[in-house]
This record gives C-alpha cells, structure tokens and sequence, in this order.
C-alpha cells in the first residue's frame, strides 16, 4: 500500500510538471493578440468537428505531448461540454503519438500503420459525433462563463492554474494507486481465464490477454514493460501481435485517459463508450492479419 500511495504521488508529480507550464502557457495565450489570429485562421478546420477555432491549441498539444497537456490547454479555454467531450473522444484516440508511437515500433513493424488508424479514427470519430455533441450537450462554457466579466490574467494564472493541478491531480491519484495494487497482486493474471472467451472472440489469443489487459487499464506508455515482456515470454506471432496493437491503439488506458476530461466539463459515458465499441468492431470486421 505505501508504494503503491508513493507511485500515485510520483505520478501526481510527473503530471503536474505538465499540466502547470502547459496552463500557463495557453492563459498567457489566451490574453494575447496571437489568439484571435489563430482562431480566424483555425475556425474553418475546427468547425468541421464542431469546435472552436483555439481547440487546435488543444488538439496539437495532445496528440504531440500527451493528455495531461491537452486537459490543462482545455482548462485555459471556454468551452461547452459538448465541445470538451469531443475533444475528449478524438484526443482519446491520438493522443502522445511520439511516445506511444516508439512502443508500437518495439512491438511490431507495422507499428506505423497503426499509428496512422489512430489518426485516422480520431478524425473520423470527431466528424461523426462532434456535431452531435455540440447539439446534445451545448449548455454554458465549463471555465469562463459567459455570464460576468472575463477574469483577469492573475486570475486565471492563479486561480485556474491551481483548480486544474489539484483536479487531474484528484482523477489521476486514485487511478494510479488503484491500478499499481492491481499490478502488484498480479490482477491481469487472474482475469486471464475468465476473459478468454472474450479475447478469443475478437480473435486474439488467450495467451495475449494478460498483454490486452496491461494496455487497457495501464496504457501504451505505463503498460509498456508488461506488454513488451507477455508477448515475448508468450511467444506470439506477428499476426496475433498486431492484432492486440489494433485493440491498444484504439482502447487504452480507458479509464484514465476518460476521466482526465471529467474537470473540464466532458460527458465521459459516450467517450468510453465509442472507443470500446470502435475497437471491437475493427477487430471482427477486419479480415485476420497475415492471412
């Protein structure tokens, strides 16, 4: 339990790190002329997926650093739930490509094409449901309400700044701690034989499950060193690697990386929900790899 409460804290650490220069940097963006100029320019592109000009702020940020980043962008924006929730479902898809995209290449050499499908169904899924969301949920900005006057730079440097650390900080804290108790009674191993039906019916090995799990709960990135070493000591085939690479890419970390969104005011069941539901259909409708 202490080392568990240690690497929760760790990560808390690690995230701040991010998430605070990052907010700094957006508010000091947003109160300067650089921002209008880019909303104008980004507007057109933006409003295909429903969003605001300053959301490629958000989108950039994500899918190159990671979602720590892209959240603490997001704290220093207004924007409606709607918009938060589909810059939560494309950025759940793309997000931290570099890093990510350096474990995939260790797992398999198509690594690049499957980076290139998270990119392309993130767009996809922000085109399809971002119009939708913006109907569904279009309610007040969740940061800078409309309403009153707009707060000042200090303000939001200190106010905001503060709110979003000890926000994410409340979201990933838990989560880390609740996942490294996990690890360490070695949970992944004992859901192995319930979920092999399951697994097999994506057509995955039951020997790749445990890898499957790890990247799901844990993530790409935290749940390298569980992957990498399943599917080596396991022995897969380049066919059955790939096809867990397909499942990753597309549904990893999912309670983490959703929740993130939950203190910039995403609604989180459809995010969940569209990741979940695009990875399994990928793996039935796509004919089995190496075949």
């Amino acid at each position: 339990m202490r080392h568990a409460l240690s690497s929760a804290l760790r990560a808390w650490v690690r995230i701040a790190s991010v998430v605070l220069p990052t907010y700094v940097a957006v508010v000091l963006f947003k109160h300067s002329p650089l921002l209008p100029w880019t909303v104008e320019r980004m507007a057109p592109l933006m409003a295909a997926f429903a969003l605001p000009g300053e959301a490629a702020l958000v989108l950039v940020l994500g899918m190159s650093i990671n979602i720590y980043a892209a959240v603490a962008a997001c704290a220093g924006l207004a924007l409606s739930p709607g918009q938060a929730t589909t810059l939560a479902l494309f950025l759940g898809f793309a997000h931290n490509l570099f890093v990510e995209g350096a474990v995939l290449l260790r797992l398999t050499p198509r690594g690049a094409w499957w980076i290139a499908l998270r990119i392309a169904t993130a767009i996809v899924a922000a085109l399809a449901f971002g119009p939708w969301f913006a109907t569904m949920w279009p309610g007040a900005t969740v940061i800078a309400g409309a309403d009153g006057p707009a707060p000042s730079l200090a303000r939001d440097l200190l106010e905001g700044g503060a709110r979003s650390v000890l926000l994410v900080g409340a979201i990933a804290v838990p989560i880390v701690f609740a996942l490294e108790v996990a690890r360490q009674k070695g949970a992944l191993a004992l859901l192995r034989r319930p979920l092999a039906p399951v697994v097999r019916t994506l057509g995955i090995d039951e020997r790749g499950t445990e890898a499957l799990l790890a990247g799901l709960f844990f993530g790409l990135v935290y749940g390298a060193g569980v992957i990498v070493s399943r599917i080596e000591e396991e022995g897969l085939p380049r066919a059955q690697v790939d096809r867990i690479c397909i499942a990753l890419v597309l549904c990893h970390a999912i309670i983490e990386d959703t929740l993130l969104f939950a203190p910039v005011g995403a609604v989180l069941w459809p995010v969940a929900l569209v990741r979940v539901a695009t990875a399994g259909v990928v793996l039935l409708v796509l004919p089995r790899i190496g075949r």
